[in-house]
């Protein structure tokens, strides 16, 4: 059987050591006719590098003899284009360029970059060419370029970048001048120079993949001649898995009795992707699909982190989008995600560092770094909704709202969390638990979060009772709503009974003991209409309010 293609990024690789290929191969043709100088924005560790080698391998003359045993069995094999086997691919891979802020150790960064890309080109294509490693880089590429045009070569180069922005992560959390100086110095002036290369003919085709679109504006005075096709409907799941392809690896790698549980998780924790309005199909983050069945492989089971730790830092970077500039929306934009999951706004194409951010600025950032996706365009108000693709982002947002819990020196008691471990667990009570959520609020500044309802409460729930022997949910979505809290357990045995928690919160100025029990009476309500949902199983219901930080009412329901 063939093996799960976890970590594998070489198309080479994949296919000759026998590797299940997921086809993508029929956008060659599409990418052919759409333009010759393209981008493609996604998500971080989404699957462009394996992308980008396949292209590499499809177009590089030097592959003409593998094409049979690389491509049989996929679309391209009985569909080749025209200029298959016909390039000199030159690639850069900018996935290592150094995060240092330091605009000396990123000039160097960048610069090892083009070399090593440089240097493979030579020795791949036995061409002798000596020149000075200590050079700009943008010198570097264009004297290497005007040499190859010397040459006269019959055929055309073919210049493939993986994560053209990578650097540009390093540099976020920075000042927007500086920002434009590094970008102008290090990265305008080397596309300009395969601008005019393009326009002579020596560069036939360029394919650039990256994450964020700030680089791109960037530098487009110098590189106008590019089509960004992130957002085409067409390239929509070009990159990632459809629904159809995730079902078909699943048939092939997991046992009958356990596909439909792991297919619901994997829509619940990886899918919901949309990168066009008009697009009708949601991909699945590949490399986490990948991660699941590579475990489940091997242990006949999923794994107990549902987010590969490998890449837990590409998604760790949610509080330098939100801080970006010292803005004032980030709070009203986290506010509004915590409290629905979802915002509505205008998608930005291009940014400008110079200017102050707006709202739509940092909402179509978190869209192009994937902690957003578009859930629909509402046609009247001209907006697109957009909204957290799945639960594992959803963890994110919720590990910064951690963060910031741990920034304002909230202390975590050890044996009171044992405590509430002990009686969550094994008596499926929660008594010691809002207690302590209530001692917490007591001793937080409750200004940093004045616009914060009980979804602030909610995660301060979260916090506490990550457990691997239970799974937590906010807004758990049932037949009848969303619950705020729900605790499913993972082991019967020890934990025999789930639980929902439907959470009221009270400002204390607005307190009266009417308004107390209409809440009261509301949470109870909506806790009996979600037990209708047969699917939750054995549950205990509680409903909680809270007036202020003081926990007011706590009813087994």
């Amino acid at each position: 059987m063939k093996k799960i293609p976890y970590g594998i990024i070489d198309y080479k690789t994949l296919i000759l050591e026998d590797y299940k290929y997921v086809d993508k191969t029929m956008y060659l043709e599409k990418l052919e006719n759409v333009g010759k100088t393209l981008f493609y924005l996604r998500p971080g560790r989404f699957g462009k590098s394996l992308f980008t080698s396949m292209i590499g391998y499809y177009y590089d003359i030097n592959s003409k003899d593998l094409f049979d045993s690389l491509f049989k069995d996929t679309y391209v094999y009985e569909n080749p284009t025209k200029d298959k086997n016909s390039y000199y691919v030159l690639k850069f891979d900018f996935s290592g360029i150094s995060e240092n802020k330091d605009e000396e150790a990123l000039t160097e960064s960048f610069k090892n970059c083009v070399v090593a890309g440089i240097d493979v080109f030579l020795a791949k294509y036995k061409f002798t060419y000596d020149y000075n490693k200590k050079m700009p880089a943008d010198d570097m590429l264009k004297m290497f370029l005007n040499y190859i045009s010397s040459l006269n070569l019959e055929n055309k180069i073919y210049i493939i970048i993986d994560e053209y922005d990578n650097f540009t992560n390093a540099i976020l959390e920075g000042d927007a001048i500086k920002f434009k100086e590094v970008v102008t110095k290090i990265v305008k002036s080397f596309y300009a120079n395969i601008k005019i290369y393009v326009k002579d003919g020596v560069v036939g085709r360029f394919f650039a993949t990256g994450i964020c679109p700030i680089t791109l504006d960037s530098m487009t005075t110098g590189f106008n001649i590019a089509t960004d096709i992130s957002c085409d409907v067409r390239f929509n799941s070009m990159i990632g898995l459809t629904h159809k392809e995730v079902k078909e690896l699943l048939e092939q790698v997991v046992e009958e009795k356990d596909r439909d549980s792991i297919y619901d998780l994997m829509i619940k924790n990886y899918d919901g992707y949309l990168f066009n309005k008009d697009a009708t199909e949601r991909v699945f983050n590949a490399t986490l699909v990948m991660y699941l069945l590579n475990y489940y492989e091997a242990f006949k089971r999923v794994p107990d982190e549902l987010m590969d730790k490998n890449i837990v830092s590409n998604y760790g970077k949610i509080g330098n989008l939100l801080k970006l500039k010292d803005n004032e929306y980030y709070k009203d934009i986290l506010n509004e995600l915590l409290k629905t999951s979802e915002i509505d706004g205008q998608l930005v194409i291009n940014f400008n560092l110079l200017i102050d951010l707006n709202e739509n600025d940092l909402i179509s950032l978190l869209y192009y770094f994937g902690y957003l996706t578009i859930k629909e365009y509402d046609l009247v108000a001209n907006k697109i909704i957009f909204k957290i693709p799945n639960e594992v982002m959803k963890e994110t947002y919720n590990n910064y709202f951690i963060e910031i819990l741990n920034k304002m020196e909230i202390t975590i008691d050890d044996k009171r969390t044992k405590a509430i471990f002990n009686e969550t667990i094994l008596s499926s009570k929660i008594t010691e638990l809002s207690e302590y959520v209530s001692d917490l609020l007591k001793s937080t500044d409750n200004r940093i979060f004045m616009k914060f309802d009980e979804k602030y409460i909610a995660l301060i729930y979260y916090t506490l009772l990550r457990h691997p022997l239970m799974a937590i949910y906010l807004e758990y979505p049932c037949k009848n709503g969303y619950i705020d809290i729900y605790l499913q357990s993972q082991n019967k045995e020890i934990m025999k009974k789930n639980i929902m928690i439907e959470l009221k919160y009270i400002k204390k100025q607005d307190y009266s003991d009417k308004l107390l029990e209409e809440k009261r009476l509301e949470a109870k309500e909506q806790l009996l209409n979600y037990s209708k949902d047969e699917r939750l199983g054995d549950v205990c219901r509680y409903l909680v309010v809270f007036v202020g930080n003081d926990l007011k009412i706590l009813e087994e329901v």
